[in-house]
Parts: structure tokens; C-alpha cells; sequence
């Protein structure tokens, strides 16, 4: 435990002596707010398979499947809320020390936050 303490410790001093950060986030920054990750333990893909571009425009039934997804989805994504990463990613923004967030996450949190 002193060991991951002492490392917190190093982000820190190295998140104060930054200048400009590049923060790059996947699903797994918005699990802690509800939102599930696609590749987890509890990841979406376990009970459903992705859609990819060129079956979503050449088949009907995989346009279905995505939308029904989207569907099911859509109360986590309406009741989420960002979390204690994404509130500390919006702090390094009003510190002036974000160069850009990087990010293929589409729940708006980076921004509400």
C-alpha cells in the first residue's frame, strides 16, 4: 500500500509540474457512472455482438439490432452523471493545464462535467 501511495504521490508532482495534458479515455472512464464498458467482465459485448459499419448499411436486421441496443441503453445513459474522473479531468481544463481530452466515449460526460 505505501508503494501505491508513493505513486499517487508522483502524479500528483507530476500533474502540477505539467503544462499541457492530453488526457486519452475509453468506456471504462464512465463505468463508475453507469454507463457499462463494452469489453468488461459486464461489458455490453457479452450479451450482444457489435455492429460494424458495413452490416449496419447493407442489413436491415443489423440496423435493428443496433438500434435496439441503442434502445435499452438509453436510460443509462439519460440518468448518468459524471464521476470523480471526469470532474478531475474538468479541473485540469479550469486550470488551464489540458492541451485536449481524446476520447471515443459518446455519453457527453467529459462535458457535463
Amino acid at each position: 500500500m505505501a508503494n501505491a501511495a508513493a505513486e499517487i504521490d508522483r502524479l500528483i508532482q507530476l500533474l502540477h509540474e505539467s503544462q499541457k495534458i492530453l488526457v486519452f479515455t475509453g468506456a471504462g472512464i464512465s463505468t463508475a457512472s453507469g454507463i457499462p464498458d463494452f469489453r468488461g467482465p459486464n461489458g455490453i459485448w457479452k450479451k450482444r455482438q457489435p455492429v460494424y459499419y458495413q452490416d449496419f448499411m447493407t442489413s436491415e436486421t443489423a440496423r435493428i439490432e443496433h438500434w435496439d441496443y441503442k434502445l435499452e441503453a438509453w436510460n443509462a445513459f439519460r440518468d448518468a452523471r459524471p464521476n470523480a474522473t471526469h470532474e478531475a479531468v474538468a479541473q485540469l481544463e479550469r486550470a488551464g493545464k489540458l492541451l485536449m481530452v481524446v476520447t471515443q466515449n459518446i455519453d457527453g460526460l467529459h462535458s457535463r462535467a
